[in-house]
């Protein structure tokens, strides 16, 4: 009777961990009905034979038909943790009905006053483009008495709180940094941060309808959360089984949307928001962009130490101008040699070949060449069975390397696609243009730039509708 008991339990104990597991394969949507079937066919199939055995009154058949069932109900329990672990992925990740994001701000005096945060007061200056700065300022006129003085340009607000000429400036984050890159006549021991702040925000994500094809902005941020270093059109033809990516150099000199005809770069058109570089990318090639994806620098190397690595192939031995090291621009420290040929980088390595453009003849082209090589690299790894052992922390290293509007069903409609078997084709292409050198961050400030040429945005624009139609 007690034996009975024990095989009882255990075969309800198999029961219910077969429902558990086929209820989270069906909510997950990943996994096409025809497979779905095959699935919960063989595991039920499985299980009665188990149960049967166990009801047999012969010893060796109720030995292998318990270890059926405890092997069904291991294997069930295993499947549903990693189903419960990828759902909650899934959800945090790609369902953003808003989406969040923070915009840091300094207060700025000159190093020689001996002033803090309590000096705050009277008239503090600021530059017309920032954005959020309305914000900003009525941050500061709740916590200070002040009253604000309007700059034209952030380059002269610089220089006239370095001569002593007011006493405090208003200063977005990214901008602060972005100022002293330009000017090396400015040197950062010369101000002195007294007040940080941040502007959050929430941004309504508004779900849009479930399109067989469309496009995807993929921006890639450097260190300081601004500069906008990688960009990347990728567009999705999910009957078709197309997917072509377009690169766009960083310095591509183009129109910024909302800016009165103004043109900078799509690097410094990144303190501006990433909804600023789709409208204006939209603009340039007169197409729809549907969602957006942004990523982290810093979350990069995380998940490629995470993966353990990444295999990447260089047509060219070089060493790069960059030094191993993240959340600096200081590069006086080890460079990295890489060799020509395949070989293994970890994750600062990854970075900085992803940053790298001085050292080739081509800078930027050949820059987001590599960093198309790159994405690739990193999901040939995230297929290999290795990945399944550090599976959590895995997903919690992408879900810290991107905010993005892509909804959750795309996914799932792009797995169920896989598994179906689709042989996904990957094309490629790349806009160009002309070197020079023009105002940027909508300053007076001069940087590289490079001038589209727009015979490879009309050719760009017309393999992107070819894929999409």
């Amino acid at each position: 009777m007690k034996k009975k008991i024990i095989c009882n339990i255990i075969s309800i104990s198999s029961i219910i961990a077969i429902i558990v597991l086929s209820c989270l394969l069906f909510s997950i949507n990943i996994i096409s009905y025809k497979y779905l079937l095959i699935i919960y066919s063989t595991i039920f199939l499985i299980n009665i034979i188990g149960i049967i055995f166990t009801n047999i009154n012969i010893k060796g058949l109720r030995t292998l038909g318990i270890i059926i069932l405890i092997i069904i109900i291991i294997g069930s329990s295993i499947g549903s943790y990693y189903l419960i672990t990828t759902n909650k992925f899934l959800d945090n990740s790609f369902n953003n009905n808003e989406i969040v994001y923070t915009n840091t701000f300094y207060v700025v005096t000159n190093n020689d006053n001996n002033y803090d945060k309590s000096n705050i007061k009277n008239e503090i200056s600021y530059y017309k483009d920032t954005t959020d700065i309305d914000d900003a300022l009525n941050y500061l006129k709740k916590n200070y008495k002040i009253k604000d003085k309007l700059y034209e340009d952030i380059g002269n607000m610089f220089y006239d709180l370095k001569d002593n000429n007011i006493k405090f400036m208003l200063v977005e984050k990214s901008s602060y940094d972005i100022v002293f890159n330009l000017d090396s006549s400015l040197n950062k021991d010369d101000f002195k941060v007294i007040d940080q702040f941040d502007i959050k925000k929430k941004k309504e994500n508004k779900p849009s309808s479930i399109k067989d094809s469309f496009n995807i902005y993929i921006g890639g941020n450097d260190f300081t959360n601004s500069l906008m270093d990688f960009n990347m059109i990728v567009s999705v033809n999910m009957k078709k089984h197309q997917i072509l990516l377009t690169s766009i150099p960083r310095d591509y000199y183009v129109e910024v949307a909302g800016k009165d005809g103004r043109r900078d770069t799509l690097s410094y058109m990144g303190p501006y928001g990433i909804e600023t570089s789709v409208s204006s990318l939209e603009n340039l090639f007169g197409i729809e962009i549907d969602y957006y994806v942004k990523v982290n620098t810093e979350s990069l190397v995380e998940l490629v130490d995470k993966i353990g690595g990444i295999t990447y192939c260089s047509d060219i031995a070089f060493t790069t101008t960059h030094a191993l090291v993240l959340n600096t621009y200081n590069d006086y420290g080890k460079k990295l040699y890489v060799k020509k040929g395949c070989q293994e980088l970890n994750g600062i390595e990854t970075l900085t070949v992803a940053r790298e453009r001085m050292a080739f003849p081509g800078r930027d082209r050949v820059r987001q060449e590599n960093c198309r090589k790159i994405i690739i690299a990193i999901f040939e790894k995230l297929k290999s069975t290795n990945t399944i052992l550090i599976y959590n922390q895995m997903l919690d290293s992408l879900s810290n390397m991107y905010v993005t509007t892509i909804p959750r069903e795309i996914i799932s409609n792009f797995a169920k696609e896989t598994l179906n078997g689709a042989k996904w084709q990957i094309l490629e292409q790349s806009v160009n243009g002309s070197d020079d050198i023009d105002y940027v961050h909508l300053t007076n400030l001069k940087d590289w730039v490079m001038y589209p040429d727009m015979n490879t945005v009309v050719n760009a624009k017309g393999k992107i509708e070819e894929v999409l139609k």
